[in-house]
């Protein structure tokens, strides 16, 4: 350890098992404003959603100010430096906290608890389900579910609420036990066996890089970097200046491609759209150059399947069920994922007795939460089984790819492959909606991210390891950012709710925003199922199926043959996020590709500061300083709105 901190300061000192007090009370201080934060930007004005970003960008703009004040504490006085490993540990909690409040995360589940007995109503049938859900989950008086939505004078009915919170404050800290202990069950493996890049831990390594703590870190100081910086800071300074004034020209934020490709079979790719992601452009350049090329092949095969069931007069709907295939790729990968590492999970198991109960801790308590809630125990096993499976699907394409998408996951799928499967019928259990009401009460996982948040906890466990922060102080920070993370979010989102109701927030006029609108499809998809039960999809089940059968197959044939080009993450990639991430993975591809062909490794090597630079500037300038901006400063500062994640 290298650090000129007093020894009080340390995080990692002998025996240690928790951050210092000062890391905990500067790490809880910026969880409180980032949390605001979130609640003005994403909330009230819906400016930016700069919650949604890989890593949050409350999170990394507490990191620039912790090093930026840093230099200034330090002459003050010698006690008040913060080490790197203290700030490492900030950092994670607050990547860990803020990404709780975001909008696919807590945000996603708060409405689903009321939705139903708010929206109910003669016309649509709602009040026969609303006696399927227990009291202890959701309010239960009209009135304090209708303060939630229309305002409310008297602000937040805390006695009302306190039982559910706390009750789902439980169900989130089950959940990622579960995530945890999986984490620490694989991480080794993945670190040292397997040596997974971990690329999204590069941003605050080579921040807070600096000899001996002394000094700028060498990223800050490389003119590579500050050309990276500057050009997306380009990008964005010149979008902004096009929405004030359309005669400035820009590149914006996409182009629609398809709109070349208007006579069929061809018009079947429509819509094409080539997004300008500056993070996606940085990570991908970092990206195996196979993984890249394998994506965009990938993706192509999808529009090409498109094309060719058009070709062929097939009309499908949703068809080539991109979503359905990438659940067949992210269930496939977590078998592959299980089975390359059983020696290593046995090995674990024994020497490590604490993970395997950790893990069953998590699991079994998830489980048995929703069980209680009246979800049938076959239902809770295949729901929560897909839950986990697709947790950890996604934390390895985080972990080994660098993605720094958090929607890089089969939306909705752990709901859907089910309904695809056996049909709605089969989860309508003892002749009663209790089931699926729960179901549809659990919407906000699949439709939303909270379990893949469980990639924090991989990347936090690696960090510690590359900052030599120790593991007990890291699984205590975890732990110690998601039970405040979550306590805080649901504070601040009540408060947001009662203060202009829910029906007005994130864009809602009179009838809720895009979170309250999410809810009311799951109980519409309910309330229609219990007029005529959805039968079996087969067309959707043989998407999940080749799904699965080409990621295994990718597989095989890459353990057979070290030649072969498709690389099975790489598919899984463009699979499940190619329609977003195609154009900037294009692009990556061909500027890393010029880079080795030009100058061979060493040039390659030398541009990646500039790369971490190109998502930096656009983190920064797009995501921090604008998101600020078009939260306070009215209407016509928000006519250029970035979305992250």
């Amino acid at each position: 350890m290298t650090t000129n901190a007093s020894p009080q300061s340390q995080t990692s000192q002998p025996g240690t098992k928790c951050p210092s007090v000062r890391a905990l009370m500067i790490a809880f201080g910026l969880l409180v404003v980032g949390n605001l934060w979130v609640r003005q930007a994403e909330l009230i004005t819906l400016s930016c959603q700069v919650s949604m970003s890989v890593p949050p960008i409350p999170a990394l703009m507490g990191l620039i100010f912790l090093l930026a004040v840093r230099p200034v504490l330090a002459r003050i006085s010698r006690r008040w430096r913060l080490s790197r490993q203290e700030i490492i540990t900030i950092y994670v909690f607050l990547a860990m906290g803020i990404a709780l409040s975001s909008g696919g995360a807590l945000r996603q589940m708060v409405p689903n608890f009321v939705a139903l007995q708010y929206f109910a109503g003669p016309e649509n049938g709602w009040d026969a389900f609303r006696q399927f859900i227990p009291s202890w989950i959701a309010p239960t008086d009209d009135e304090v579910i209708r303060g939630f939505f229309e305002a409310s004078e008297s602000g937040v009915p805390w006695g009302a609420w306190a039982l559910p919170v706390g009750s789902w404050a439980l169900f989130v800290v089950l959940l990622f036990t579960g995530l945890h202990f999986m984490a620490e069950l694989f991480v080794d493996h993945w670190t040292e066996r397997e040596r997974l890049s971990f690329a999204l831990n590069e941003i605050p390594l080579m921040l807070t890089d600096a000899a001996g703590d002394r000094g700028l870190p060498a990223l800050w100081k490389d003119p590579v970097m500050w050309i990276g910086f500057g050009l997306a800071t380009l990008h964005n300074g010149l979008n902004i200046l096009h929405a004030f004034n359309p005669g400035v020209p820009a590149l914006g934020l996409s182009y629609d491609v398809g709109a070349l490709f208007q006579d069929r079979p061809l018009s079947a790719v429509q819509p094409l759209i080539a997004w300008w992601r500056p993070e996606v452009l940085g990570f991908g350049y970092m990206m195996p150059l196979e993984i890249v090329t394998s994506a965009l092949f990938a993706y192509g095969l999808l529009l090409s399947e498109a094309v060719g069931a058009v070709a062929m007069g097939y009309d499908i709907p949703r068809f080539p069920h991109f979503e359905p295939q990438a659940g067949g790729c992210f269930i496939a990968m977590g078998l592959i994922i299980t089975w390359t590492a059983r020696d290593h999970i046995a090995r674990t198991f024994r020497e490590r007795p604490g993970v395997l109960w950790g893990l069953l801790v998590g699991v079994a308590g998830t489980t048995a939460w929703w069980w209680a809630a009246g979800m049938s125990p076959v239902t809770v096993l295949l729901f929560f089984g897909l839950v986990f499976v697709f947790a950890l699907s996604y934390s390895r394409l985080r972990c080994e790819a660098g993605v720094p998408l958090q929607w890089a996951f089969p939306v909705t799928e752990q709901y859907r492959i089910p309904m695809a499967f056996f049909g709605s019928k089969a989860f309508h259990t003892n002749h009663s909606f209790q089931n699926l009401t729960l179901m549809s009460v659990a919407w906000f996982i699949p439709r939303g991210y909270l379990s893949g948040l469980g990639a924090y906890q991989f990347e936090g466990l690696e960090l510690a390891e590359q900052s030599k922060v120790s593991r007990d102080v890291m699984r205590t920070t975890l732990f110690l950012a998601v039970v405040l993370g979550t306590l805080i979010s649901f504070v601040v989102q009540l408060s947001a709710y009662y203060q202009f109701g829910a029906n007005f927030l994130e864009g809602g006029s009179h009838s809720g925003g895009m979170r309250v609108s999410s809810a009311t499809y799951a109980f519409k998809m309910l309330a229609r199922y219990s007029r005529s039960h959805e039968a079996p999809n087969t067309s959707e089940s043989i998407a999940v199926v080749w799904g699965l059968l080409a990621t295994l197959s990718l597989t095989f044939l890459r353990h057979q043959f070290l030649s072969f080009p498709i690389h099975p993450l790489g598919f899984v990639l463009g699979t499940v996020r190619g329609y977003r991430t195609w154009a900037a993975l294009l692009l990556a591809a061909i500027v890393k590709a010029l880079a080795l062909r030009i100058g061979g490794v060493g040039l390659y090597r030398r541009l990646i500061p500039g790369a971490l630079g190109v998502v930096l500037g656009h983190f920064v300038m797009a995501g921090g300083i604008w998101s600020i901006v078009g939260a306070f400063g009215g209407e016509a500062f928000r006519a250029y709105q970035v979305w992250f994640g």
